[in-house]
């Protein structure tokens, strides 16, 4: 591609926007100091993030979970996938982030906090060497380091994948940009963009949108060229086609159905909310209060608010007015292209298994494009005012993304502002209670469970969270229920089916549980404790030597599985098995605690007593009566020894304590 004419500085498109002149050289023309600038301005708002810990929405399955990051390898991160997603470059950025702090969060914030901070000098980078504009370069790069919007993606654990695969793509552009500005002579700047590309796909999937990035940068560049620039595109959308069907197919792979999905709207519906999402993000930017991790889509009745229906109008008149406007001035329409053509496949066109069909990490690289426009404006004014205006907008977003990082504290507090924001999102209400589920506040759980099944009934993972919750309030009937409802709605999970099996045999309906315990083993078969409560089912179903069997499974998987081992030595004693009754209580003992100890000891000597060992069976319960000296059993056990070994006084002694006692 030839190169256009004033080569010893950065070419530029027909009719850019001069910068205003001004009397010697600005700070902003200084080597460093723009990018030094930007840096640490993205520290000032981030660095308090670091402290935030995972937050149980992603953090968990993406990170604490993933198989891949236990016992790392290469091998592992590229072999597989994760919530349907294939992203391994991610998935070692995680990984670095587990050798920097283990199980804690702070190691993946501070890397999110770096990545984001270079891609803020990244974004400078790229708009001042395409368009030549320094000031309105710095103004996006600034916006787009301290906006609150990004908050979403740079102080989210999970969300690491957005940063890194955002540094990727602008250093494919940059590498790309390189490319035609020395002639497109020397392919290695191509060969560095297009290994960018590939990353930048590897670390997320929504990096596809690059292609259409660079055609609008090769017609900006220089539209007389556009034939010859044509080839050197085909390697990018051949790699964009292979990640974009290939996420299709993980996705499907992970059980998201995404015709299914897509069908809860219409095509109508998905015109409405495209329309109102392509103007729901700018207004944020230009807004920024009232920040979620969920927007959720809401018909009223079946209508939508009027909003939706005059989206499209809107749009009709700002493009025209756009175009009217700007249609020589190339620079503006550069920026508005690089605002919605990364944001193309992430507009609610289609469900790809989230709910979240709009969300702020979203529109985390766009908005640059919107920042770009807004300094190119800006630029026009005198240089103190513009000045003043730039420091004003950093300064109060700024403190706005400071303020906002706290939300992302921990999972409670992060839902708890999705519902005072959003209170009608069954996501924010499900997911809250999920998190004060795991946070032990039960009471909070069911009640925000119920909200998330009040707004959405068809919410139906509510179903079980809330019988979790009545089942550790020991409201076992409204547990059962719950379960119940969550099986018939085509839930079919181990968990939940041992949760109900549970419910029953505590309900004193041994025979209905065995069923669903039997089931949950089908389905994971690895479980001790299904074992286990399927022994006590069949034990109180009078099947002892069944319920002995099962108690053996939970015990093979957990060897110290103390209530099975004290259960299976109860039925050796009933059946007159002393000595498997003894070994079983003794390996009981071994791994017991303190406070049930007592009870195991005295067991084990009514198992001695029947044997004739009187002597260990006193020892046992004297030591039981050690450990507690209120057992009345213990005093009872070693008064029957005592009458058995002749010793008439203490027997007495012991019998009338253990009486006293009752």
């Amino acid at each position: 591609m030839a190169k256009k004419a004033k080569p010893q500085q950065t070419p530029a498109p027909a009719s850019p926007i001069p910068e205003p002149a001004s009397s010697g050289v600005s700070l902003l023309e200084k080597a460093g100091f723009p990018e030094l600038l930007l840096v640490l301005s993205a520290a000032a708002v981030y660095t308090l993030s670091v402290q935030n810990g995972f937050v149980f929405f992603d953090d968990d399955k993406a990170i604490l979970y993933n198989r891949a990051l236990q016992n790392p390898s290469f091998a592992k991160f590229f072999a597989g996938q994760n919530l349907g997603m294939y992203a391994p470059f991610t998935w070692m950025a995680y990984g670095l982030g587990s050798m920097i702090s283990g199980q804690e969060a702070w190691g993946y914030h501070a890397l999110g906090l770096l990545l984001h901070a270079f891609n803020a000098v990244l974004v400078f980078t790229l708009f001042h060497r395409m368009t030549g504009h320094r000031w309105a370069a710095f103004f996006a790069a600034l916006l787009f380091a301290v906006h609150p919007m990004q908050v979403e993606a740079v102080s989210w654990a999970a969300a690491l994948s957005t940063v890194l695969f955002s540094s990727f793509y602008l250093l494919s552009l940059i590498a790309c940009l390189k490319w035609l500005q020395h002639d497109a002579v020397s392919t290695r700047w191509l060969v560095a963009s297009l290994f960018c590309f590939a990353a930048a796909c590897l670390a997320k999937s929504a990096a596809v949108t690059l292609p259409l990035v660079l055609i609008v940068i090769g017609f900006y560049w220089n539209k007389n060229q556009l034939r010859k620039f044509w080839l050197s595109i085909i390697p990018y959308v051949f790699i964009s086609l292979i990640f974009g069907l290939y996420t299709f197919s993980t996705r499907a792979q992970e059980g998201h159905d995404i015709e299914a999905r897509s069908a809860v709207f219409s095509f109508a519906d998905r015109f409405w909310m495209v329309c109102q999402t392509l103007l729901f993000y700018p207004v944020k930017l230009l807004l920024p209060v009232g920040y979620s991790v969920s927007y959720p889509f809401v018909k009223m009745n079946g209508v939508w608010p009027w909003t939706y229906y005059a989206a499209p109008l809107a749009l009709v008149a700002l493009s025209f007015l756009a175009w009217k406007k700007w249609r020589h001035q190339p620079d503006f329409l550069l920026g508005i292209a690089f605002y919605l053509l990364p944001l193309a496949v992430m507009l609610p066109f289609r469900t790809v298994g989230s709910f979240e069909l709009r969300s702020d990490r979203y529109v985390y690289l766009s908005c640059a494009g919107l920042f770009f426009v807004a300094g190119l404006w800006l630029n026009k004014l005198k240089t103190p005012l513009k000045n003043g205006l730039m420091a004003a907008f950093a300064i109060g977003f700024g403190f706005l993304a400071f303020r906002q990082t706290s939300v992302w504290k921990d999972g409670v507090a992060l839902f708890r502002n999705c519902v005072e924001k959003t209170p009608e999102s069954s996501l924010c209400q499900c997911n809250l209670a999920y998190n004060q589920l795991i946070s032990l506040d039960f009471d909070g759980a069911v009640y925000h469970y119920s909200e998330a099944l009040k707004y959405d009934p068809s919410t139906i993972e509510a179903y079980n969270g809330r019988g979790q919750a009545y089942f550790q309030l020991r409201q076992i009937p409204q547990a059962f229920e719950d379960f119940n409802n969550a099986i018939r709605s085509g839930i079919v999970t181990p968990k939940l089916f041992l949760n109900r099996g549970k419910c029953l045999v505590m309900l004193n309906r041994p025979q209905e549980a065995i069923p669903d315990l039997a089931k949950s083993i089908e389905l994971e078969p690895k479980s001790a404790e299904t074992y286990y409560f399927r022994a006590v089912a069949y034990d109180k179903t009078g099947n002892p030597e069944a319920a002995v069997t099962d108690y053996g499974n939970a015990i093979r998987l957990n060897s110290n599985y103390v209530e099975a081992l004290v259960n299976r030595g109860i039925i050796h004693f009933d059946a007159r098995r002393f000595e498997e009754s003894i070994a079983d209580y003794s390996a009981a003992l071994q791994v017991a605690s303190a406070n049930v100890q007592p009870m195991i000891l005295v067991n084990r000597a009514n198992a001695y007593l029947q044997t004739g060992r009187y002597a260990a069976a006193v020892d046992d319960a004297t030591q039981a009566l050690t450990i507690n000296p209120q057992y009345g059993r213990a005093y009872h056990t070693r008064g029957a020894v005592y009458l058995k070994m002749g010793d008439t006084p203490k027997a007495q002694a012991d019998l009338l304590k253990a009486q006293s006692l009752k």
